[in-house]
């Protein structure tokens, strides 16, 4: 009896305590490790076709750093209008099950989620659909690859960020800027801050939380 009590206190003491994971243990234990090496490695294959196909390096960087900016449109987009997304309608729930559930993360966001295989393998499609949509756009494949590119780098910034907002400390002045407008989104009003890497889109279209007397209001 004592050597199992002694046990679990040895192997509590070797686990990470939320809030104040290093970076490699919060991917490790988020179950992110397939999802960044995948991710990565497609982003670097992308790029490196791209610079074969001939695409100047200057408009290769310009353009990438475009598409990780463009990533957070699209993540507050989706947050806001799919995550959220809850229909009562029958027909409108049996679409709604097609896209990925937000809902249990809401009730217990100190879960882990565990389930890096999945999600590359959800990530692939949209990828790959993304080069084909964005080639008629550009009028050109290299530079569609390199925006998509952008765009998985900014998704692998999305998906460090949000986990960090939940189990790290985050306390350099921007990190914890972002942590508290994550924090308020999940435990003040769910409507607003839907932004996670950035709340810029929060701002501009008015959804960032005013605080108290506004809500009262």
């Amino acid at each position: 009896m004592t050597d199992a009590v002694h046990n679990d206190a040895a192997d509590s003491a070797t686990k990470p305590f939320v809030g104040q994971m290093s970076p490699v243990a919060m991917i490790r234990c988020e179950g992110l490790t397939a999802v960044f090496c995948g991710v990565a490695g497609l982003t670097v294959v992308y790029l490196a076709v791209a610079l074969m196909l001939g695409i100047a390096p200057l408009t290769l960087v310009g353009l990438f750093l475009v598409g990780v900016f463009y990533w957070t449109f699209l993540e507050y987009l989706l947050h806001r209008f799919v995550l959220h997304w809850e229909p009562e309608q029958p027909v409108l729930k049996a679409i709604r099950k097609v896209f990925p559930g937000h809902r249990a993360h809401h009730n217990k966001p100190s879960r882990f989620r565990e389930d890096g295989l999945h999600m590359l393998k959800f990530f692939t499609w949209p990828s790959l659909f993304g080069v084909l949509f964005f080639w008629p756009v550009f009028g050109s494949l290299p530079m569609s690859l390199t925006f998509t590119a952008g765009i998985q780098i900014g998704y692998l910034l999305y998906e460090f960020t949000h986990s960090a907002c939940h189990f790290m400390p985050m306390k350099w002045n921007y990190a914890a800027h972002l942590k508290r407008h994550h924090a308020i989104h999940h435990h003040r009003d769910e409507t607003v801050n839907f932004g996670v890497t950035t709340s810029i889109w929060d701002r501009l279209f008015r959804t960032t939380w005013k605080g108290r007397r506004a809500s009262a209001a």
